[in-house]
């Protein structure tokens, strides 16, 4: 390659390159390229991505970026190229990897950390290869990337590799284009990488191979803490029914299901239902938990899930989990998997902080040397049936951080910080909003110290100083308590963002929808801006602004939060909404609340109104059904009651498809609220008439959606909006949502419903993103503290 200047057609060109192309083999790509398309000049990592320049002929140029945005790497991704024309280079004799440009401000995207490929399997179980049985193996296409990186543009001495120096063998792959780790940062081999180590419960060594020794003890019904990518798991094996209970003891975590890593798809379809399009999820670069449909003869111990219609799987995805399923017998084709932590904890990290909050729930640690810098636990997706992929209800390894594009994106910099539970936090910059992984719930101190961190991490990382902070409306919520302190950090105005209108929000944010639609949102709690508990609302929403037009009646709720724990509770005002002031003595009072005495107390609490609270959640409503039914009387963890509800009917035909059990009624501000008591009555009259507990079921999912489906069809006449949203975590139920869905669809409404961020409180930060950087765009940006809007849709 010769680019002679005195050549009068020679020309050069620079093209700014945004996105996935940091850490993902795109700068080894695009050397590649250039050589074969005959052109001289430079690929180099910068700050918002990746710069070329580029020289030749015209059509040298105009095929060599043809090819490049046409044929990028697996795990790379262009969100935007800008190009200039520039003057010509003298003597310039070939193309080169220039090193990084660190000036400017941060905009490059931050690769997730990504599954083990297909090559460097190959590579480790083939006794030929140096990289024989190296449980640390990586290359460009695969391995850690978010779990270790400290600061961009990411090379080598900005991870947390620094401290491993490359043998002569590795650098020469490092520096030859020719090779699969050309570039690879996290490059390693058995001579100069980290190394694996199994422990005892006391951190002391043990004798052998820690593989094979690890697979020995786990077999035998141990249970071993593995640190992965992002963290430890605790690991045993899933056909035991006294290890997997141990660990529910050890772990505290009394009925919430467990998670299993099966050896591969075809032993997943021993545990599970797999469509072609969710197996190519599992066995995708994100390699997620896949919550699908149970096997009625899954060999699985019953302490691993319980009654529950689903179970979780996933592949492996790391070099140990490979090999550690290499040595165990054929037969043992399921470990369970979860995550390193007590219970609502973050995960442990550090080998140190493993061995502390650890060493009492396992018999040993199969751990490494190399650090994580950050917490990133498993993305957990949920399969909804034919027709359609799995959706992320935890979005974290190998989909965070990444970006969504807003529409009404400005040149502003801002922090949203989502809710209190499923915590996820983002950045907004570059009309964009980058969500960060699942923090977890805020209300554990260590959880919060991760939200800090993070916060922290994603500021840094992408250079943001916010120009304003959004939040929760809730006063109380600690992400919003968190908002005032960076406020007056940053000299920033606070934004509130009415929780159900950030659900809405993000809905339009991935959808890439202004708004106005009608936005229907089911979830456990929200603060409403009239000072009540929201939960069941229809929207009249946009980008900017909400009208509430329709809600659920409400409940009085005895002791307020208690009843999200207690769902007897729930239950007993179910019974004090449906049945007046006599309601205690109906025989299934006594069922729910036991004790006289108790019954006399919440009887009078809500007969006078003492420590109540109203509210309107259908979180709430599922949590009553399912204890009046007989399903659950306590959450032991979020969404338990809901979750056995909808397992109960899976399968089951409901008796009156065709009855409406309904009523609309008014409130004294003449909302209109759908109300159903006449549902209510027909259960409990149907649980006397021994009509199975999954009819049952069955018919009050079917019943709720119908009763929505009705008032929403209706509200879109009247307004003339034939879009409608869903959110919220109640839409997590497969059989609600389709139900809603194919029902509005039938009356000619277009339904948007969420595909790449959780319906639950986990995609609360997106919506906060949009809604703060509408109205900053609208001019509202300049007041100290901007309250929720919520007035008339236009």
């Amino acid at each position: 390659m010769n680019t002679m200047l005195n050549n009068p057609t020679t020309q050069r060109r620079r093209w700014n390159i945004r996105g996935q192309v940091q850490g993902v083999g795109f700068r080894p790509y695009v050397y590649r390229l250039a050589r074969e398309s005959h052109v001289t000049g430079f690929v180099a990592n910068n700050n918002c991505g990746v710069v070329i320049e580029a020289q030749g002929q015209e059509d040298e140029i105009v095929h060599f970026i043809e090819i490049l945005k046409r044929d990028i790497p697996p795990l790379a991704r262009i969100d935007a190229i800008t190009q200039a024309a520039i003057g010509p280079v003298a003597h310039e004799y070939d193309f080169r990897i220039a090193n990084s440009d660190v000036h400017g401000t941060t905009r490059a995207a931050i690769t997730p950390d990504m599954a083990m490929c297909p090559d460097c399997r190959r590579e480790m179980f083939d006794p030929a290869n140096r990289r024989f049985h190296h449980a640390l193996t990586t290359c460009t296409n695969c391995g850690p990337r978010y779990s270790i990186i400290l600061e961009v543009p990411y090379d080598r001495p900005a991870t947390t590799m620094a401290d491993f120096t490359m043998c002569a063998r590795c650098q020469r792959e490092y520096a030859d284009p020719a090779e699969r780790r050309f570039h690879a940062q996290p490059i390693s081999c058995p001579d100069c990488g980290p190394q694996i180590q199994l422990v005892n419960s006391r951190g002391e060594p043990l004798d052998g191979d820690p593989i094979v020794q690890t697979a020995d003890m786990l077999m035998n019904g141990a249970i071993i803490a593995i640190k992965g990518i992002g963290g430890f798991h605790l690991a045993a094996r899933a056909d035991d029914e006294a290890a997997v209970m141990r660990l529910r003891q050890l772990k505290q975590r009394d009925a919430k299901p467990f998670a299993i890593m099966c050896r591969s798809v075809s032993d997943a379809r021993q545990f599970i239902k797999l469509s072609p399009e969710v197996q190519g999820v599992m066995e995708s670069t994100v390699a997620p938990i896949i919550l699908a449909m149970r096997q009625a003869d899954a060999p699985v111990a019953a302490a691993v899930a319980g009654n529950n219609c689903r179970l979780g799987v996933m592949l492996p995805y790391t070099p140990i989990h490979h090999l550690l399923f290499s040595y165990l017998d054929q037969d043992l084709v399921a470990l369970v998997m979860t995550s390193g932590n007590i219970t609502d904890e973050p995960l442990a990290i550090s080998n140190s902080e493993a061995l502390k909050r650890l060493g009492g729930l396992c018999d040993g640690f199969l751990w490494h040397n190399r650090p994580i810098a950050r917490s990133v636990d498993d993305s957990v997706l949920l399969d909804m049936g034919p027709g359609g992929p799995p959706v992320p209800i935890r979005r974290s390894r190998g989909m965070a951080p990444s970006a969504v594009a807003l529409t009404a994106g400005v040149p502003v910099m801002g922090l949203c910080l989502g809710g209190e539970m499923k915590n996820t936090v983002a950045v907004v910059a570059d009309s964009q909003a980058v969500l960060s992984q699942h923090l977890g719930d805020l209300h554990n101190q260590s959880a919060r110290r991760q939200f800090i961190q993070t916060i922290d991490d994603l500021c840094r990382l992408y250079k943001v100083r916010p120009q304003f902070i959004a939040h929760d409306l809730h006063p109380m919520y600690l992400s919003a308590q968190y908002a005032t302190q960076l406020a007056k950090r940053f000299s920033a105005p606070l934004i509130a963002v009415q929780h159900h209108h950030a659900h809405a929000a993000a809905v339009l944010a991935e959808h890439g929808v202004v708004g106005p639609v009608l936005a229907f949102i089911c979830d456990g709690t929200g603060l409403g801006p009239d000072g009540t508990a929201w939960g069941c609302e229809l929207l009249c929403a946009s980008s900017e602004t909400f009208q509430r037009i329709a809600s659920l009646n409400p409940l009085l709720l005895p002791g307020g939060d208690v009843a999200a724990r207690d769902i007897s509770r729930s239950a007993f005002a179910v019974l004090h909404q449906t049945f007046g002031a006599d309601f205690d003595q109906h025989p299934l009072a006594a069922q729910l609340i036991k004790n006289c005495d108790d019954r006399q107390m919440l009887k009078l609490m809500m007969t006078r109104n003492l420590h109540c609270v109203i509210s309107s959640s259908a979180g709430r409503l599922f949590d009553a059904v399912a204890a009046l039914l007989g399903l659950c009387t306590y959450n032991s963890f979020e969404a338990q009651a809901p979750m056995a509800l909808e397992s109960a009917a899976a399968g089951a035909q409901c008796p009156h498809q065709c009855a409406k059990l309904w009523d609309f009624i008014y409130d004294d501000n003449g909302l209109e609220r759908l109300d159903f008591r006449p549902l209510i009555r027909q259960l409990i009259q149907q649980q006397q008439n021994n009509v199975p507990v999954a009819m049952l079921a069955a018919e009050f999912q079917h019943q709720f959606a119908a009763g929505w489906a009705d008032i929403i069809t209706r509200k879109a006449v009247e307004t003339n909006i034939h879009v409608v949203a869903l959110s919220g975590g109640v839409f997590a139920n497969q059989l609600l949502t389709d139900d809603l869905s194919h029902q509005l669809q039938r009356q000619g409404l277009r339904v948007l419903r969420h595909k790449s961020v959780p319906c639950n409180d986990g995609g609360l930060a997106l919506g906060q993103a949009l809604v703060a950087v509408t109205r900053w765009n609208n001019g509202l940006g300049g007041r100290t503290t901007l309250k929720t809007e919520c007035g008339t849709c236009a």
